[in-house]
């Protein structure tokens, strides 16, 4: 009898942890107190109207300590009790949102300690600005910020923070583990507002667990420069902040999860479907907390694409950490991150990562090109493994008070990957079949690479608040080398072509940065500003080939890359108020990209001194007002193509296939307007959000391609003498559809356009001489002079192509949150409408239409289910691709005391296809590529700290107290 009662108090407990708007009580214990214990009591109310404040937050911290030992929220009535406080010297706390916290010290030494009415003023500086304040509103707009409340958003007791994010409005999150924001990147995530692993978002998406969250806000804030120096140059950031319950900003807690199963009997004859028998997914977090630090430790395991998969990439143009996209992966992690502000006025942030990562991948395509002497068919299958290891240090020190500001950060990095790939393919016209081959490849590869980034604002210069100077300097510098091997077989009419290379690569890379910008206020609304600045980066890259006789000169090159960058602006600010304000002005860029290129033992040089200059506006102005904020700006920018695209030696890996770099290409320049406009109201706890974002690029780079006789693809990339040109824009409208806020409707709506040429020959044309190629000659014919009069006046033999683009999107929801249940029915669609000007008959029409469901239950013994269905339809695909998907998911589980059981099945009707449709050049392409279909697994999670308070008795006894 002692333990069923025991049970149903730990039941109970867990009960008004799960149920929105009942008490939660969570009380932290080193261990068992003795002695003689106090039993505080009062009564909370408003100290205007004298309105009793339900459900405020009543707790104890012993003095010198920052744990919370006794904590309870008061009932309807406004009137608390804490039980059992031994007797001494407390901070006691009262806090509420919306009211200034009351804080006195006091030493409890009677028995019964009765305070009386504690009346709470509000806070007015927090009321004005928020818009929401209670848990049934579900999204905030303050100023520059949209803020969720996650209690509106309900998941499961297993969900991490990236299951709570792509509940709530405008959210999405990519496959390389990216958050978007209605389709802006979110360029950093904080938790807390402390920096969180560097910016690896995918870290706290799926380490962070979803019930320790309180807020999330995404904030448009100005860049750091802009905060150290108060000019608007148009340089925005987004930041997602994590901010975590009040229970859990200061002390320690973490979890422990362990998941085991298996894809389910018996074996999918389709080789898009892997089944790979026994799966895992294990991860752990521990995180202490205090008003000065943040200690944070994570080391997770899979091989079930739970989580987002991350890999490490080794190349010519550096070390890249990025997400895989296709393919089942294997991972681990183990890392640490600091944050301290023990220095005065400095956040400091430390950490550690290693990652291992493994990708088993593999594909179907079927492209259409569409030439003028007929349309070429190409079907190809291929697979792949690859395996990364990768260990990096981090370093970060930002300081934003006082008269000198500064910010850096410090990075260094070593990885080593593994990778083997093999494929098929064929390619046709008219039925007519041209070639068909096999390709086999393995390499290795290795990176260490270190940066540093760092600015140093002097501010208030001369005694003036505005007049500043500002320094900032960086540089990077990276080595790495590699071997590889290839083998090739070629069928076509002419005969079999046999191959075997082996590549020697390595590069070496180092850049340098630096720019001033002087701030010069002109009276009290005006602020003008100059700015110089200086980029320099350095690459060197060799590859040298042999085959079986030896050294091969056709297949070796080296390339030594020199860009430059100047930079001069001059911008003026005119601000109204602090809600009001306009920056205009202008910036010229000049860029060189110079280049010498070795292959075959000829020297070629390009770029030598000639630089390209562009001159970008600088435009933003912003307005806020009563329900309403509006934001438009203008900036432009340049780059340089990348070294591996000028490599003048041929890509023969896939033999049906080749490509070749172009030592010619130009830098490119950029402008992009952006504008987005919100409004809250107020009285509805409704928000609209409309955002636009135009670019118009110049020098775009694309692909001149050609096929010859035999079928075999060529593809060497080019600037274009047309501007590329896009526009995207999206809208977002939530609003309640009943007084309790229970019902809410979510419609979107969103469209693109985009123009972007590309080059296609007249006709089937020459191949190349893999046996005796001259990269020079082929260049003479094919471009031309070093501007490439021959190719772009069609001399040799290409026309240019337009590719216009329309892609409208909608999409709806309804959703149902209540304490035990919730669910959510959506739809959505997206279509493609593209044109070539060379084929305007081609049809490139696409159209993808879902439908989704899902829902929650929790029962009263806290067993949990959740379940998701969704139906998919493709219209306009190949044949074979254009099947329709049915997918459902389910989930159980249960929470029994500290530990949490669940057991899920995916893809239980075994459908799972992951297809793709790309529209580009003068193709089309669909794609099939690996995937996971139906497996299930069994999981158990153990909470401790603060995620664990079911084992202390007073908890249990206050949580009984407050339910009955």
């Amino acid at each position: 009898m002692r333990r069923m009662k025991r049970l149903l108090s730990i039941l109970i407990l867990l009960f008004a942890f799960l149920v929105p708007g009942r008490s939660q009580v969570i009380i932290i214990r080193d261990g068992a107190f003795t002695g003689r214990l106090s039993q505080i009591r009062g009564t909370v109310v408003d100290s205007l109207s004298n309105e009793s404040i339900p459900y405020a937050s009543v707790y104890v911290i012993p003095a010198k300590d920052t744990t919370i030992t006794n904590f309870t929220l008061s009932d309807t009535s406004g009137v608390f009790k804490l039980d059992e406080v031994p007797y001494g010297n407390y901070s006691f706390h009262v806090e509420m949102l919306g009211y200034k916290p009351w804080i006195v010290n006091r030493y409890f030494r009677d028995f019964r300690v009765d305070l009386g009415t504690i009346k709470m003023q509000p806070d007015e500086e927090f009321l004005s600005a928020a818009v929401i304040t209670d848990v049934g509103n579900p999204i905030v707009i303050k100023q520059d910020t949209v803020e969720f409340n996650a209690s509106s958003y309900r998941v499961g007791s297993n969900a991490m923070l990236k299951d709570l994010l792509s509940r709530m409005p405008g959210m999405e999150i990519t496959d390389e583990g990216k958050v978007k924001f209605n389709g802006e990147s979110i360029d950093k995530l904080t938790v807390g507002g402390r920096t969180f692993f560097f910016g690896d978002q995918s870290t706290a998406l799926n380490n962070l667990p979803a019930s320790i969250v309180d807020k999330v806000r995404v904030i448009d804030r100005e860049s750091e420069s802009t905060r150290s120096t108060g000019l608007q140059t148009g340089q925005r950031e987004k930041v997602l902040d994590v901010g975590l319950k009040k229970e859990y900003e200061k002390g320690w807690f973490g979890n422990v999860a362990l998941k085991g199963g298996s894809t389910l009997v018996p074996k999918d004859d389709d080789p898009m479907k892997d089944n790979r028998g026994f799966l895992f997914n294990a991860n752990g977090l521990a995180s202490a907390y205090s008003d000065k630090d943040q200690l944070t430790l994570i080391a997770n395991g899979d091989n079930v694409s739970d989580m987002s998969g991350t890999f490490v990439i080794f190349g010519l143009d550096g070390l890249n950490i990025s997400g895989l996209g296709g393919g089942i992966t294997t991972s681990a992690q183990a890392g640490a991150n600091l944050n301290t502000s023990r220095i005065k006025d400095v956040e400091t942030t430390v950490g550690a990562n290693y990652r291992f990562s493994g990708n088993d991948s593999g594909n179907r395509t079927s492209r259409t090109t569409f030439e003028q002497s007929g349309d070429i068919l190409t079907e190809s299958e291929s697979s792949s493994h690859s395996s990364g290891n990768a260990v990096s240090a981090d370093l970060e020190m930002r300081k934003e008070k006082g008269r000198v500001r500064f910010f850096t950060d410090a990075s260094v990095g070593y990885g080593v990957t593994n990778s083997s790939s093999s494929g098929t393919n064929s390619t046709s016209m008219d039925g007519t079949a041209l070639n068909d081959g096999t390709s086999d490849k393995t390499g290795t590869s290795g990176e260490l690479s270190a940066s540093v980034n760092s600015s140093v604002t002097i501010r208030e210069i001369g005694g003036n608040a505005q007049r500043s100077l500002r320094f900032t300097a960086g540089g990077s510098i990276g080595s790495g080398n590699g071997n590889s091997t290839e083998s090739t077989i070629l069928n076509t009419v002419a005969g079999q072509d046999i191959r075997a290379l082996s590549y020697r690569e390595s590069s070496n890379g180092l850049s340098a940065n630096g720019q001033v910008t002087y701030n010069e206020p002109l009276g009290e609304k005006w602020l003008l500003s100059a700015t110089a600045g200086l980029t320099f980066n350095h690459n060197y890259s060799q590859r040298n080939a042999s085959d079986a006789s030896g050294h091969n000169d056709y297949y070796s090159s080296e390339s030594d890359n020199l860009a430059m960058r100047q930079q001069y602006g001059l911008t003026a600010q005119y601000k109204w108020s602090d809600k009001t304000w306009l920056t205009f002005g202008a910036s010229v860029n000049g860029t060189l990209n110079e280049t010498e290129s070795k292959s075959y033992g000829i020297s070629t040089v390009t770029g030598k001194d000639d630089w390209n200059w562009y001159v970008s506006p600088d435009v933003r102005f912003q307005t806020s007002s009563g329900m309403n904020r509006f934001m438009i700006s203008a900036s432009g920018s340049s780059g340089v193509p990348s070294q591996s695209l000028m490599l003048p030696v041929p890509n023969i890996s896939n033999p049906s296939s080749i490509s070749l770099g172009n030592i010619y290409l130009k830098p490119n320049g950029r402008t992009f307007i952006t504008g987005n406009w919100s409004r809250n109201d107020r009285a509805k706890f409704s928000t609209f959000m409309v955002f636009l974002m135009t670019s118009l690029q110049t020098n775009p780079v694309t692909y001149a391609r050609w096929y010859d006789t035999s079928g075999i693809m060529y593809s060497v990339p080019v600037n274009t003498k047309r501007p590329g040109a896009s526009v995207n824009f999206s809208v977002n409208w939530t609003t309640p559809l009943d007084e309790a806020k229970n019902w809410s409707l979510t419609v979107g709506a969103g469209g693109g356009y985009s123009s972007n040429g590309s080059y296609q020959a007249n006709g089937m044309l020459p191949g190349i001489d893999k046996d005796n190629f001259d990269y020079t000659s082929f260049m003479d014919s094919f471009w031309g002079d070093k501007s490439g009069d021959l190719f772009y006046n069609g001399k040799s033999g290409f026309s240019e192509s337009v590719t216009r683009t329309i892609s409208p999107s909608a999409s709806a929801s309804v959703r149902y949150n209540q304490d035990h249940y919730s669910f959510n029915v959506s739809a959505n669609a997206r279509g493609n409408i593209a044109r070539y000007s060379l084929n305007p008959a081609a049809n490139m029409n696409t159209l993808d239409a879902s439908l989704r469901a899902n829902g929650s239950y929790t029962t009263k013994n806290e067993f949990e289910f959740q379940s998701d269905i969704s139906y998919t339809h493709r219209f306009g695909y190949a044949k074979g691709y254009d099947l329709p998907e049915w997918m459902w998911n389910a989930e159980v589980s249960k929470n029994i005391g500290a530990f949490n059981l669940s057991f899920k099945v995916h893809d239980i009707l075994n459908q799972t296809r992951t297809i793709q449709h790309t529209v580009t050049a003068n193709y089309m392409e669909d794609s099939w590529s690996l995937a996971l279909g139906r497996y299930f697994l069994f999981g158990v999670k153990w909470n401790f700290g603060k995620m664990n308070a079911s084992h202390d008795r007073n908890a249990t006894r206050a949580a009984i107290n407050m339910s009955f």
